[in-house]
């Protein structure tokens, strides 16, 4: 009985547990796929401009100037060579030379000017014809750059009394040069003579003898007038152009420096060749020691064949100009050679760094000495090579008589037609020279100056 009783309760348990649980709420589990964060690691590139100073390129320079830079035997290309190579190893510039003939340069550059062409940016030339380029426009003023050198307080008086003489600057000299009359001490024991007087009263010794009181280049040549012609229409007080650069060749001065030339050969104080031939052939006779002096100039220790051994033996010196009777004093021209920039320079910048670097003593000193020329500046001619006798003797000789050289806007032309007409005055002396230089003058200035 206890059996059954305990069956049924045991029964309505377990059926009582199952409704509970029917009833309670149910739990459902489920499986979610939860997104992973990924973390990604992004290169960003930001472009920033920055300025940075690039050099500037080195350039170029394109030189005009006289000489052969092949040639090894003239110490002048040969050191213009190594200065060249010299600048532009040091500023990396490059140097594009030409060579072009120290009488033909002021045409060359000129007829490039007026037809428009390309100029070099700097060129060597010779002070008498500065000024012809000048008034042509050809040149450019560096005077601003000039002053503005280490060097340009350094120039020496010579130097600025050549290429300051209005004020502005369009060039710079590279040696101070000027004409020297060379006589033998065998011939003139006592000294040169230096008077009209003196020359006609040595002549009347040695032209018996066939000897000669001296000779020098008269010939076709504009140069042969500014450095025999014009230092005696000079120790007159007169002059070969007036301030406008015009002729001056009418003159009673000029008359009386032909009138003595014209002498001078007719009583063979001097030889014919002097106003026949060229400037070699005039020497030759004070080679050969038949003429007792010869007018050269400070260069002359490089061309004329013994002047050098001869100076330097004493039998040979420098003496002093001859003056023409009623002069004050006899002259030698003063001139140069001279860096100037053209006006169609397109490197203004590298060619004054050119003349920079060529203005440094250790360059200019051997420059000069090797065109037998005194020195632009004071430190260089303080070098020792600026101490032998020659220069001694130059450096006074130009200080004394020197006479810078007379320009002209139109220096070749008139010039050379001056020198024509001088050769025709000596070789007929029937023919009026007054009356001849007139003509030429009124000529020229209507060609040239009207």
């Amino acid at each position: 009985m206890l059996r059954r009783v305990f069956s049924k309760l045991l029964a309505f348990a377990v059926l009582f547990s199952l409704l509970l649980a029917a009833c309670a709420p149910q739990t459902v589990v489920q499986t979610v796929e939860v997104p992973k964060e990924v973390v990604k690691t992004v290169e960003v590139q930001v472009t920033k401009e920055v300025q940075v100073e690039v050099p500037a390129e080195p350039g170029s320079l394109r030189m005009w100037a006289f000489f052969d830079l092949t040639d090894t035997q003239d110490r002048r290309p040969v050191q213009l060579k190594q200065i060249i190579e010299a600048f532009q190893a040091t500023t990396g510039v490059k140097v594009e030379y030409e060579q072009v003939a120290w009488d033909q340069m002021a045409t060359k550059v000129a007829f490039a000017h007026q037809a428009g062409g390309d100029l070099p940016d700097l060129i060597l030339i010779g002070a008498e014809y500065l000024d012809g380029l000048i008034n042509a426009g050809a040149l450019r003023s560096i005077k601003k750059e000039i002053e503005g050198t280490p060097f340009y307080n350094d120039l020496n008086e010579f130097e600025k009394k050549l290429n300051e003489k209005t004020g502005d600057r369009f060039a710079v000299s590279t040696f101070i040069n000027g004409g020297q009359w060379y006589y033998d001490t065998e011939f003139y024991p006592e000294g040169f003579p230096d008077t009209e007087e003196g020359w006609f009263s040595a002549c009347e010794k040695l032209a018996p003898q066939g000897k000669y009181v001296a000779t020098f280049f008269a010939g076709r040549h504009p140069a042969a007038m500014a450095q025999g012609l014009a230092p005696l229409v000079w120790s007159l007080g007169g002059t070969i152009f007036n301030e406008k650069g015009e002729p001056n060749f009418a003159s009673e001065e000029m008359v009386k420096a032909l009138t003595f030339w014209r002498t001078l050969l007719e009583k063979k104080c001097v030889p014919e060749i002097a106003f026949t031939g060229d400037w070699t052939a005039t020497e030759g006779p004070f080679i050969e020691r038949t003429a007792g002096a010869v007018r050269g100039g400070t260069w002359s220790y490089i061309y004329i064949p013994g002047l050098k051994e001869r100076f330097e033996a004493g039998t040979v010196k420098i003496g002093n100009p001859p003056a023409l009777s009623g002069g004050k004093q006899g002259y030698v021209f003063m001139g140069s050679d001279n860096w100037a920039v053209t006006a169609g320079a397109k490197n203004v910048e590298n060619a004054i760094k050119f003349i920079n670097f060529f203005f440094t003593p250790a360059v200019l000193a051997p420059w000069a000495d090797a065109n037998y020329g005194v020195p632009p500046t004071k430190s260089a001619m303080d070098n020792p090579i600026f101490a032998s006798q020659f220069y001694k003797d130059s450096l006074d000789n130009l200080t004394r008589n020197a006479h810078p050289t007379e320009v002209s806007p139109y220096y070749n032309e008139t010039m050379d037609a001056l020198s024509a007409k001088v050769q025709e005055l000596m070789l007929n002396p029937d023919l009026d020279i007054l009356q001849e230089m007139s003509k030429l003058q009124e000529q020229l200035l209507n060609q040239y100056f009207k």
